[in-house]
């Protein structure tokens, strides 16, 4: 499943640092970064953050040629606050662009708020999250578990599954994308209660007997709720796991601890990954937090970098983000189709001595 690099590298300048100092007659760009800095998505949020700042520190406090500022506000979590910082975002503070954005269901009532007001999304991955002024840098729910399902059925042969999720846009949209690119009918989906219950094991003990392979989608602290129970409770000797980027983000693996190890899972970013700009990346990250970065962190380096991207040149901002080509970039090169999501490779990873290491690559099916 191997795939050639491909040849398109642009905007690399906004890409690698070397960005020229702002123009301070220039107006200064205002960025409104939504983060969970509470709740659930905290630990998720630190390094969305962190990502975001690093980036501005690394291009001269500049977006585009001109003077930027961060502003940031806490979802914390929930829908109905989201939609309250991004009014105040936009009434109060007047930003230029909304971006951040961790959880589908927040993000879904910030576009409804956003009105002209261009949204780039880092994170969520809610299918129907769009519209001629959304932008996304992240992945749809349906790509992510269709690029695992492909995976699943080459690697595993199509045996039997069961899949196991929580009861929310991300996850059940996530499950029914795998199971389109698995290609047979799952033995069994699984939803436990969004937010997390704290005893997993009488969701675990309805895997049937029969099944040989499970597929799950947790995040943030349930992910670690999850990867626990699932090694603890002996699991792992009893089933093949597959998991989404999620469960074993670098962040979240971190809290995990010794039950990671040897995870496999699917996803759109490795810190493993061998290609120049990621090996930048990586080192960037390691001086600032002494970590390898997320998934989370690649992907609000990468909203940064398209919001750079698109005011270059002195362009329009909406404008700019729906003209912006390819982007090669620790990734790899991506670009975005006719929804503004993104078109890119998937990695099969494992977890193992501490980094999610790159098995296999999975290219984007053509359009």
């Amino acid at each position: 499943m191997r795939v050639p690099v491909l040849g398109l590298v642009v905007l690399m300048a906004a890409g690698c640092g070397g960005t020229l100092p702002p123009d301070e007659d220039d107006p200064p760009v205002k960025v409104g970064a939504i983060i969970s800095q509470t709740g659930v998505y905290a630990m998720l949020g630190d390094d969305m953050e962190t990502a975001m700042r690093l980036y501005l520190d690394d291009h001269g406090g500049s977006l585009g040629g001109r003077p930027a500022a961060l502003v940031v506000a806490d979802d914390a979590g929930n829908p109905e606050e989201g939609q309250k910082q991004a009014r105040r975002l936009i009434e109060d503070d007047r930003v230029d662009v909304i971006t951040g954005l961790i959880a589908s269901p927040v993000a879904e009532a910030v576009v409804r708020t956003a009105g002209g007001t261009p949204v780039v999304i880092a994170n969520a991955g809610a299918d129907e999250l769009g519209g001629p002024n959304v932008f996304r840098v992240s992945y749809t729910n349906h790509d992510h578990g269709y690029a695992a399902g492909r995976y699943a059925a080459e690697r595993y042969g199509r045996q039997d599954v069961v899949l196991m999720a929580s009861d929310y846009s991300a996850g059940v949209e996530t499950l029914s994308g795998f199971t389109e690119g698995y290609g047979a009918r799952p033995l069994k989906r699984i939803l436990t209660p969004y937010g997390g219950p704290a005893d997993l094991e009488p969701y675990l003990a309805q895997i049937p007997p029969e099944a040989g392979l499970l597929y799950a989608f947790y995040a943030g602290g349930e992910a670690v709720t999850f990867a626990r129970a699932f090694k603890q409770l002996g699991y792992d000797a009893r089933i093949e796991l597959l998991t989404c980027q999620n469960l074993t983000d670098e962040d979240v693996v971190r809290a995990i601890g010794p039950d990671a190890e040897g995870i496999t899972s699917v996803g759109m970013y490795s810190p493993a990954l061998d290609n120049p700009d990621n090996a930048a990346f990586v080192a960037r990250w390691r001086a600032r937090t002494g970590k390898n970065p997320s998934a989370v962190a690649l992907q609000s380096w990468d909203a940064m970098r398209l919001i750079d991207a698109a005011l270059s040149g002195g362009r329009d901002l909406a404008r700019g983000l729906a003209e912006v080509g390819e982007l090669a970039g620790p990734r790899g090169s991506f670009r975005l189709d006719a929804r503004h999501n993104p078109v890119q490779n998937w990695y099969a990873r494992e977890y193992q001595n501490g980094v999610n290491r790159v098995i296999a690559t999975i290219p984007p099916q053509q359009e």
